[in-house]
């Protein structure tokens, strides 16, 4: 029996898994919010007493895919007020075989038990022959966060990353009048400034500021202040508001810069999977226009990037399961 965890700034889901001819079998999950929670231990117990008698005595692994760097053994967690220890976590559930990981080294274990319906293509060459190298994820949602599966010679090895907080690289003149108007503001400016929930209500903030837009009624509601990002989303999809329409091309424009850049920085060519809770609410956006131009965008390995394509994972349990498939391995 395996215990494994997909735990964001939002959410946490925890799930109790099975080993059955060297795959795990998800018995039961649970879902939770989690600021709700002082601690992730306090989850934890909360889901052993709902479900602890059916693992009573078979529990043998667990991880835990968390927002932020594992070091040695101990992550803070990005967005929440937690540290969290493996030892800790270990002594919660009475066994040594405990992992905790970035949240998307989670995801990326996952990828290669995907099936054709967890995913949506939205750009895919189909004379590229280089689909067994290095791929990434990218997952804008509460934060942003990036992740790489790196293949050579046959074996495969799993890479977390902070590359959300590098600093954001604006493409034209519009971008760098963003950058500007954002150090004003936040002082440091890095890609998860820009290309998360917060960072949409970010670019929303600059061109109604800088007179680009008439603000709709809808933004000064409650729920707005809330979520931006949703409401933003909403408008843009319904067409019924030209900053939200800007705000999401912009958006879009970015990611696809910002994810050729990874391409290109670790020469992932076997595709790009964009995860997070964003992505599959714009799909439409991504697959039309200027997400596309961002990522195409790229001079001279143009034709390098040409041939990577791009998914967006729908499975939003691909994290749970690529915590429980690392857990299988311990």
């Amino acid at each position: 029996m395996i215990i494994a965890g997909d735990v964001g700034g939002t959410k946490a889901r925890i799930g109790l898994f099975e080993r059955r001819a060297g795959k795990v079998e998800l018995l039961v999950s649970e879902q939770y919010v989690s600021k709700d929670f002082a601690s992730l231990e306090a989850i934890i117990s909360r889901f052993m007493e709902k479900h602890g008698a059916s693992a009573n005595g078979k529990l043998e692994a667990a991880c835990f895919g968390l927002p932020g760097p594992v070091v040695n053994g101990r992550v803070k967690v990005t967005n929440l007020p937690w540290e969290v220890a493996m030892v800790d976590v270990g002594r919660t559930l009475n066994i040594n075989k405990v992992k905790l990981v970035n949240d998307l080294v989670s995801t990326a274990a996952a990828i290669p038990n995907f099936s054709p319906s967890s995913l949506t293509t939205i750009y895919d060459d189909p004379t590229s022959t280089d689909r067994a190298g290095s791929c990434v994820v990218v997952a804008p949602g509460t934060g942003l966060g990036h992740s790489l599966i790196h293949r050579e010679g046959g074996w495969s090895v799993l890479l977390a990353s902070e590359g959300g907080h590098a600093n954001f690289a604006p493409t034209n003149r519009l971008e760098i009048e963003l950058l500007d108007y954002l150090q004003g503001k936040l002082g440091h400016v890095s890609v998860e400034s820009i290309l998360c929930g917060p960072g949409m209500g970010n670019i929303y903030s600059f061109l109604r500021d800088t007179g680009r837009g008439e603000e709709p009624a809808e933004m000064k509601t409650p729920e707005a202040e809330k979520n931006p990002a949703g409401v933003i989303t909403k408008l843009a999809l319904e067409e019924s508001s030209d900053i939200c329409l800007q705000t999401m091309r912009m958006f879009c424009s970015m990611l696809g810069a910002h994810c050729s850049n990874i391409v290109l920085t670790y020469l992932a060519t076997g595709g790009v999977y964009l995860g997070g809770g964003i992505p599959p609410k714009i799909s439409h956006f991504l697959a039309n226009g200027s997400f596309l131009e961002g990522y195409l965008k790229k001079g001279k390995q143009r034709e390098r990037v040409e041939a990577t394509p791009v998914f967006i994972i729908k499975d939003d349990h691909a994290a749970l399961f690529g915590s429980a498939a690392i857990a299988s391995t311990l």
